[in-house]
């Protein structure tokens, strides 16, 4: 099956790749989608297009060539002005969607969306069934981008499932996600080139899952026998099941630095729109048999030893 893939030079889309290298690879043919394409190779039997997810027109030609019987779609902003956002996360989608129907309707896809298009819905695990109440303009994206991808199921007949990541972490992970900013900051205490963690607050609670078993989990998706039937139409969450504090994490990274983490905090710290938030993983469980392997606390290890070797110490 041959597997175009958009995002693929983002976090998540990296540790794909490393994931379909390895040896018994269920899609020998991968190919990825760079709206501007790289100097080098992406990755042994990767194959490079150009596409412009904003320009409809240069999607066709992309995913013409492409020829795809699956696709995993992960480009997408996580910031910025509104607009921007929808411009990406929805128009983007709507584009790729429309592309795949004219060029390779037959083609699986998965639209992986966040868990930031439910906000807040209390304190027990969130199923799929909750209701989209985001909190802020890039779950309004996302919440928009999954409602859209389900409709190309209902009225297009296209073969299309979301996957809904909660919190990633995991090697390599970019400040812009607070574990990577706390990691990034506690390296920098051990090494005495700086004094304290800042951080906005220590008391909401994500459910964190490692990007290597979210990779996992949308490939088990992807390529479950019986997709049309079992998967496309559906929502299915990608989470740990539980919630960790910022606290917690904080924590973690202390002890996998080997040293005490000093925090600052703002003199008032602001209400959080999400106190809160965790997975029902039931449904992809039950679905394709998938669960998380990695704790967190592993994840936070790996996490402190990539970036040390990236430091070379």
């Amino acid at each position: 099956m041959r597997l175009l893939v958009t995002g693929a030079s983002g976090f998540t889309g990296r540790h794909l790749l490393l994931r379909l290298a390895e040896p018994g690879c269920p899609c020998p043919e991968v190919v990825t989608a760079f709206r501007t394409i790289p100097q080098g190779t992406p990755g042994t039997g990767v194959t490079p297009v150009r596409g412009d997810l904003t320009d409809a027109g240069a999607t066709v030609r992309m995913v013409r060539e492409a020829a795809p019987g699956a696709v995993l779609h992960l480009a997408g902003l996580n910031a910025g002005p509104l607009r921007d956002l929808l411009e990406v996360n929805v128009a983007g989608t709507g584009n790729l969607l429309d592309a795949v129907v004219a060029e390779a309707p037959s083609a699986r896809v998965l639209v992986v969306g966040s868990s930031s298009a439910y906000g807040f819905a209390g304190e027990a695990p969130v199923p799929e069934t909750a209701p989209l109440r985001p909190a802020g303009p890039y779950g309004v994206s996302k919440a928009a981008q999954a409602l859209l991808a389900l409709r190309y199921h209902a009225v297009c007949r296209l073969p299309v499932a979301v996957a809904v990541p909660f919190n990633l972490v995991g090697p390599g992970q970019p400040e812009s996600y607070v574990c990577g900013r706390i990691v990034a900051q506690a390296l920098e205490v051990a090494e005495h080139r700086r004094e304290e963690v800042e951080l906005a607050g220590l008391g909401s609670r994500r459910d964190f899952v490692d990007v290597r078993d979210a990779v996992a989990a949308y490939l088990r998706l992807l390529l479950a026998d019986g997709f049309d039937d079992r998967i496309a139409g559906r929502m299915f969450n990608v989470g740990s099941g539980s919630a960790r504090s910022v606290g917690e994490v904080l924590e973690i990274a202390g002890r996998a630095v080997g040293t005490e983490l000093p925090v600052r905090l703002p003199d008032e710290i602001p209400p959080d729109p999400v106190p809160s938030q965790a997975a029902d993983t039931s449904r992809i469980r039950e679905t394709v048999g998938w669960a998380p392997a990695i704790a967190l606390e592993t994840s936070i290890r790996d996490m402190v030893a990539h970036a040390r070797g990236r430091r070379g110490g």
